[in-house]
């Protein structure tokens, strides 16, 4: 097989890429010789990431928090101000019980503006630089619960349904401006923070390839795993498989 040819001074920039999927795409990206800049909340995983990936340009953001996404902005968009990649992949899920009568001290919306909130202000913060950059592409990684909804996880699934309604609608705005989005829709994915649940897991990387992809293809969306019989079964049976996505 021949090595992927690589495209000089393109760059990618990726949120949540400390970890998990994000740095599975931080090391696809890095292979094929993108600028790669990405961001997270743990220092010493970001130090870790610098030095397995040579060159790679790391900050600390905490994508629930506007104004920590809007500074980390400014400080990359002046230094490159063309991206050719735009990865919304940061967030996380929680499991809330609301027939718990503490609920509202478990700031139950937190993943709203985790999930949701951040990750729109995080394309909008970027958007300008992405369409400079034209023909470019905005990846945005919802979740298999963006289709169905978990019943462990109510607000993370909101946040989801929402996240691929406004995908939805930024792609169509963004149709004549050259900038294509790709949405991921992945199962559960085999990382340390879901170690504890059971169930078929899919891989980080497997994920990241399928999406890139996707976007080379000009493919809409990306449904990894087990999630890609999901739009069939959603149409034939809904019921069926409603409950069957809410137990898991």
């Amino acid at each position: 097989m021949q090595p992927t040819p690589k495209p000089s001074g393109k760059v990618a920039v990726i949120s949540g890429g400390s970890s998990g999927i994000g740095r599975a795409f931080v090391e696809k990206l890095h292979a094929r010789g993108y600028i790669v800049i990405t961001c997270g909340r743990d220092p010493a995983k970001l130090e870790k990431l610098a030095q397995d990936f040579p060159g790679v340009e790391t900050g600390i953001c905490d994508v629930s928090d506007t104004a920590a996404i809007r500074a980390f902005a400014d400080d990359v968009v002046r230094r490159h101000p063309e991206i050719d990649m735009l990865i919304s992949n940061a967030g996380g899920m929680r499991e809330l019980d609301f027939t718990r009568d503490d609920i509202t001290d478990q700031d139950p919306t937190e993943e709203i503006r985790s999930n949701l909130a951040g990750a729109i202000e995080w394309m909008a913060a970027f958007l300008p630089a992405v369409r400079r950059a034209s023909p470019s592409a905005i990846v945005v990684v919802t979740s298999g619960y963006a289709m169905a909804a978990s019943t462990r996880g109510p607000v993370y699934s909101a946040a989801k349904f929402g996240l691929r309604g406004f995908a939805k609608a930024l792609r169509r705005q963004l149709a004549g401006h050259g900038v294509t989005v790709t949405e991921v829709l992945p199962p559960l994915v085999d990382t340390p923070a879901v170690a504890h649940r059971s169930g078929t897991k899919v891989s980080a990387t497997s994920v990241a390839e399928l999406a890139l992809t996707a976007v080379a293809n000009g493919k809409s969306e990306v449904h990894p795993g087990a999630v890609r019989w999901l739009p069939f079964g959603l149409r034939m049976a809904p019921s069926f498989i409603e409950n069957v996505v809410a137990k898991s």
